[in-house]
């Protein structure tokens, strides 16, 4: 395996961008992407199969632009001695907007729910699959092929791990609106001690006595089926007129 990576670390730039050139490192993108896009898609993610196929797709033929530009000005420097220095180009000019732009396409995969952030993992996942259509494009396979690897373990292996040793927790908001003549210190003591019993630590409590509503901040870990429940138990409480989840 090492000598097959070592015999495409030698691979050089081409001096000309063929159809069978173009066809293998398309492909290649098509199938990296893919790769990445399958595991977000079994999960139910926001950009899925396609998604990460048409980004590293994308990325790989802006890098083939860029490439195309190099082997023009190479050309025309050939033809026209000297008067290719008038024309300049950044090699990584086009790269650089396209992992810019990436940016973008990942912030609309990013969403608030519950009170939590989501979406990150796939919007790091987005960008570097783009970065990796662009290695692909610019004919760095012993890159793109490592780095694809490192992609799935992390999205895949590392998953298990972070579940077993990183709990996540989701924050909570509870409004709860009582009665006029009910003990304000009464309702609180009844309410954390069923927060308690339901495994939920209580953050914060705000109260505004002039509404009449009291607002439970607290904290409860990912795999926590209970708000529902919870909901129910307090609404049933004597002096509680409604039960509110303010988390969205």
């Amino acid at each position: 395996m090492f000598e097959f990576f070592s015999n495409i670390s030698k691979i050089k730039f081409v001096g000309e961008l063929t159809v069978d050139v173009v066809f293998l490192r398309l492909l290649l993108a098509v199938i990296f992407g893919g790769l990445v896009g399958i595991e977000r898609e079994r999960k139910h993610k926001p950009a899925g199969f396609r998604t990460y196929i048409l980004v590293c797709f994308g990325a790989a033929i802006v890098s083939m632009v860029q490439d195309q530009l190099r082997l023009n000005i190479y050309g025309f420097e050939k033809d026209f001695h000297g008067l290719a220095s008038i024309m300049k180009t950044d090699l990584g000019r086009l790269g650089a907007q396209v992992i810019s732009g990436i940016g973008f396409l990942g912030a609309g995969s990013i969403i608030k729910e519950k009170g939590e952030v989501g979406g990150l993992t796939t919007a790091a996942g987005i960008w570097a699959t783009g970065c990796v259509g662009l290695g692909i494009g610019w004919g760095f396979y012993n890159i793109a092929i490592l780095a694809i690897i490192f992609m799935l373990i992390i999205m895949i292996a590392l998953k298990k791990v972070e579940t077993v040793f990183m709990k996540k927790s989701y924050n909570l908001i509870f409004e709860i609106e009582i009665d006029e003549s009910a003990a304000v210190s009464e309702i609180i003591s009844e309410c954390y001690a069923v927060f308690l019993q339901k495994e939920i630590n209580i953050n914060k409590v705000d109260k505004s006595l002039k509404n009449n509503i009291i607002t439970f901040n607290a904290a409860t870990e990912e795999n926590n089926n209970n708000i529902a429940e919870i909901m129910m138990i307090l609404s049933s409480k004597n002096n509680i007129k409604s039960v509110k989840d303010m988390s969205f």
